[in-house]
């Protein structure tokens, strides 16, 4: 049977101990051998009112808790909770549990070592008084040196600063801060500024008094370095004033409205644009300073919607609307509204505005500008379409006659009559030719959809057209891998051609013509370039090689009219492009343009 019991409470968790009638110990658990911190064989019948003088008031009242103490080897009281159960009715032995230990002196070593464990590591200035100001405790935050920790310890400050020949100044603070945290019996805060390595440092404390009733059981000392959120602090302030500087003075005005729609913030530019002081909207509606009554449901109601998360058209967006002056005239605005969150939610919204009357009148004035030259600009073009049309007519006449002169009264012409008929033909020929130019150059302009074309394929016709011209000028001719570009294909192939055949006709003598059409691209537009090895160009005449009908060289040695290249600078024009061209006498030239990526 008592085999049994022993093997019985040494699965218990709870010190038990085995005793008989006599207070005699039969048996004890490990639990109990640790509490008592004895062997089994030391204490096998020795008496349990050693370690429990009381043990009579559990026999007393078998069954229930007891509260009263224990007494260690050493001779030291702890309060323990015990409980006696006998084993049967009558039975010479009986259980005695320790039912509750927190008070033992090994728990309490293990609690104390726990908490200093945790203080210590605690990442602030920890330090525990008793009611006269000693310390009793101090972790390494609050000081490094373990050798001063341990002198520190029973004493104060002030003994502090006498050791280390300091001034009483700190210590008298502290000490008027701990008397308040006793007289209030609340926890007193203040900030320790000082000096360390050239450093400005601040240092959060904190006096936290422990009572039990009124009595002053210790008092906490916290103390945690905020440097950091001083100077984050700080910089803040600086940030806000700075903020405040920049949007005072700002060009446009400035908005700030709570989320009902009241003004908060106005600035000085919106003193001037609305006519209102800043005092004197403060707390307004916004909807009842600057906008017109019958747009003000509909923005009432928009700020309303975005509160409740829907997304307004006019957030982050520059919007142009009608404000009001003063209640008494509308005159046109240009704004943004920027929603300020706070975890989620608005907490203001920020306008950006800006008076665009000048800007709108100026715009209009525009307008009326533009349609007038397009007017003008398609008058220009249908009279000068119109007056080329007419001059063929006379100039035909013109040319029939004087070749039906020469046929029909050849014989009775002298040949000084012969040649200034021949001098007539001739000039009415030329004439007819510069008013077909005229004509085509008239002609040139954006009549026709823009369409995707392969330059490739452009040129490929343009060199078969030219194939005869090529062959007897034995040019060669070579175009590295071009783009597919949009455009309008008439005027492109009319541009390549007009630069490959000026390429081959200005050719020097005895020379074979040498061409390279070349394309680079940047984020905007094409850049094509046409080189040749030609005859090229005077400096003094390069700003005149695209006016109209301006030639540059013999008429007797290249034939021409002037149209060709006033055609392709049009032609570029109307791609939204530039055209220029770099040439060096007897070197050659390098004509260049460029064709917009965005036509529209």
């Amino acid at each position: 049977m008592l085999n049994i019991n022993y093997n019985l409470i040494d699965t218990f968790p709870l010190a038990s101990f085995i005793i008989d009638n006599k207070f005699n110990i039969l048996h004890i658990n490990s639990l109990g051998l640790k509490m008592l911190d004895v062997s089994l064989y030391e204490a096998n019948n020795q008496s349990v009112e050693m370690y429990f003088p009381e043990i009579n008031l559990c026999f007393e009242r078998g069954g229930e808790n007891v509260k009263t103490f224990f007494v260690d080897k050493n001779g030291c009281k702890f309060d323990v909770l015990l409980k006696y159960a006998s084993v049967e009715k009558e039975s010479i032995y009986g259980i005695l549990y320790v039912m509750e230990d927190c008070y033992s002196k090994q728990i309490i070593i293990q609690k104390q070592t726990f908490n200093e464990i945790i203080l210590d590591n605690i990442p602030a200035d920890i330090a525990v008084f008793d009611k006269n100001h000693n310390y009793l405790y101090i972790n390494p935050n609050g000081v490094r040196d373990v050798e001063t920790r341990k002198w520190l310890i029973g004493k104060n400050d002030f003994d502090y600063c006498k050791k280390k020949g300091l001034d009483n100044s700190n210590a008298d603070q502290r000490r008027n801060f701990f008397n308040q945290a006793i007289q209030t019996k609340q926890q007193v805060e203040w900030v320790d500024e000082y000096q360390r390595n050239g450093n400005d440092i601040y240092v959060l404390r904190r006096f936290y008094p422990v009572f039990n009733n009124d009595e002053l059981l210790y008092m906490l000392g916290y103390g945690v370095d905020v440097s950091e959120l001083k100077f984050t602090q700080a910089t803040v302030n600086v940030n806000e004033i700075r903020n405040q500087l920049i949007l005072n003075s700002s060009l446009d005005a400035v908005v700030i409205i709570d989320p009902d729609g009241k003004i908060t913030f106005w600035n000085p530019q919106a003193e001037i644009i609305f006519g209102w002081k800043s005092e004197d909207v403060l707390g307004k509606l916004l909807s009842d300073i600057i906008i017109p009554e019958r747009y003000r449901k509909t923005h009432e109601n928009a700020i309303k919607k975005h509160n409740e998360g829907f997304k307004g058209l006019a957030a982050n967006k520059i919007i142009e609307f009608p404000a009001l002056y003063r209640n008494i005239k509308e005159f046109p605005i240009e704004f943004s509204i920027l929603p300020i969150y706070d975890k989620g939610i608005v907490k203001s919204y920020c306008s950006f505005i800006r008076d665009i009357t000048t800007r709108k009148e100026k715009e209009e004035q525009l307008s009326i500008q533009n349609k007038t030259l397009q007017n003008q600009n398609s008058e220009l073009e249908q009279f000068t379409y119109i007056t080329s049309h007419d001059l063929q007519e006379p100039l035909l006449t013109l040319m029939s006659f004087s070749e039906l002169l020469l046929e029909e009264y050849s014989n009775n012409l002298n040949e000084e009559a012969k040649l200034y008929i021949e001098f007539i033909n001739k000039s009415a020929i030329r004439m007819r030719s510069l008013v077909r130019g005229l004509m085509e150059f008239a002609r040139i302009g954006k009549r026709e959809d823009v369409n995707e074309m392969d330059c490739n394929l452009v040129v490929s016709d343009i060199l078969n057209d030219l194939s005869l011209t090529i062959y007897e000028a034995q040019a060669e001719i070579t175009s590295k891998k071009l783009p597919k570009i949009r455009g309008y294909e008439t005027y492109i192939r009319l541009l390549f051609q007009n630069l490959i055949s000026n390429a081959i006709k200005f050719s020097k003598e005895n020379t074979k013509p040498k061409i390279k059409i070349k394309c680079s691209e940047t984020e905007k537009e094409w850049k094509f370039s046409v080189k040749d090895n030609g005859i090229g160009i005077d400096e003094k005449y390069i700003d005149q090689v695209f006016i109209i009908f301006k030639r540059l060289n013999n008429d007797s040695v290249y034939q021409g009219y002037g149209i060709g290249l006033a055609h392709c600078k049009k032609i570029v024009d109307i791609h939204n492009g530039e055209m220029y061209v770099k040439s060096t006498v007897n070197k050659g030239s390098t004509f260049s343009f460029t064709i917009s990526k965005h036509l529209k």
